[in-house]
């Protein structure tokens, strides 16, 4: 009960309330890359789950699958990303085309 407390309360604040990181979240700190990666950066990547560990000192590998709008035949990728949460919010520390 105690959780479902915290969590209202975080999300009245207006606050990000997630301790690990899921495929929205991930998506999104894919989105926010998109000016630094360049050529790399899919704009048609979708994700379409992601399932991450529990992390340590805050950072997280989360096994995610996903599409391209790009393919034609809608295949489904697999990838390993490591994500971080930030004071900036969620950003991907590997995967995905980060170097």
């Amino acid at each position: 009960m105690f959780a479902g407390i915290f969590l209202w309360a975080c999300t009245m604040a207006g606050l990000s309330c997630e301790t690990t990181p899921n495929a929205a979240i991930i998506q999104a700190a894919y989105e926010r890359a998109a000016p630094d990666s360049g050529v790399r950066h899919d704009k048609g990547l979708r994700i379409v789950e992601a399932t991450c560990d529990h992390g340590v000192n805050g950072r997280f590998l989360c096994q995610v699958s996903f599409v391209s709008e790009a393919d034609s035949d809608q295949r489904l990728y697999f990838d390993i990303v490591s994500a971080a949460q930030t004071d900036q919010g969620w950003t991907l520390t590997s995967g995905l085309c980060k170097r």
